[in-house]
């Protein structure tokens, strides 16, 4: 639990569990750990995630506020490549990169939709 403390200071959960196999150790139960079993470990003993957001990223609330639109509208805007996000892996937060010209658009987008319910 230690050295997952440790590790969670610089490292995403996937990039701990190759460290601790690499140093050849095991769960509890004699297991190679997995990115899961290394966020259980966090979460049991509240260890926060290390936080790899970029200067100038933003969370999906973030631009949801920003727009005053729901945050399942920021998600249809990922997913239809409206907007640019990344993300570590699959059930880690979006970190969102929007420029001056697509946040120019956005506004004018929904200040004019009769589609996007104001939040």
């Amino acid at each position: 639990m230690q050295r997952v403390r440790e590790l969670a200071q610089s490292y995403s959960d996937d990039e701990i569990a190759a460290i601790l196999n690499a140093e050849g150790l095991k769960s509890n139960k004699g297991n190679a750990f997995t990115r899961s079993s290394t966020s259980w470990i966090r979460h049991q003993h509240a260890i926060p995630p290390v936080d790899k957001k970029k200067p100038g990223e933003r969370t999906v609330q973030e631009v949801s506020q920003r727009f005053g639109v729901s945050p399942g509208v920021v998600y249809y805007w990922i997913a239809n490549k409206i907007i640019t996000a990344r993300r570590l892996n699959h059930g880690s937060p979006y970190w969102i990169t929007i420029n001056p010209e697509k946040e120019l658009e956005l506004e004018k987008w929904v200040h004019e939709s009769n589609r996007i319910p104001p939040r």
